[in-house]
Parts: C-alpha cells; structure tokens; sequence
C-alpha cells in the first residue's frame, strides 16, 4: 500500500500558477528553483546581490522566472 502524504499533494496542486516569491537565492534555496518549475508555479526571485552566478542564471531565465537583483531588490516586491 502506498502512503500518500494529502497535505502535501493539495499544497502542489496549489502551487500550480500561484505567484511565488524566492527572496535571496543561497545554497538552500537553489533545488527550491526546480521545485517550483516541476510545479508550474510563477516565480520571482529577489536577491540583494548585483550578479548571481552564470549557471543559476540561465537556469532562472530557461524557466521563464522573473527576477529582481540588487541592493533595492525588494522594492519591486508586490
């Protein structure tokens, strides 16, 4: 018999199109990223560094993912 986790299931469901914001994009937050692609969700990702590195960067742009770099970073966030 296979456990199925109901919560969850229904928290990925909802993340299907909602708006989801990354708000610094360190170690741990970087499998967040394709997490969230898997799921459909429409991601922003706020960081309050000027250049992140090259890899995560096309990863962030191949999935169509805004973003908002910089010290002023959070200010475009609604």
């Amino acid at each position: 018999m296979e456990y199925k986790n109901k919560m969850l299931e229904n928290f990925e469901k909802k993340l299907k199109e909602q708006k989801v914001a990354i708000i610094g994009l360190g170690v741990s937050n970087i499998p967040l990223i394709d997490y969230l692609y898997e799921k459909h969700a429409k991601v922003t990702v706020f960081d309050n560094k000027e250049k992140l590195d090259e890899k995560i960067m096309e990863k962030i742009k191949k999935y169509n993912f805004e973003y908002s770099l910089g010290t002023n970073s959070l200010s475009k966030l609604e």
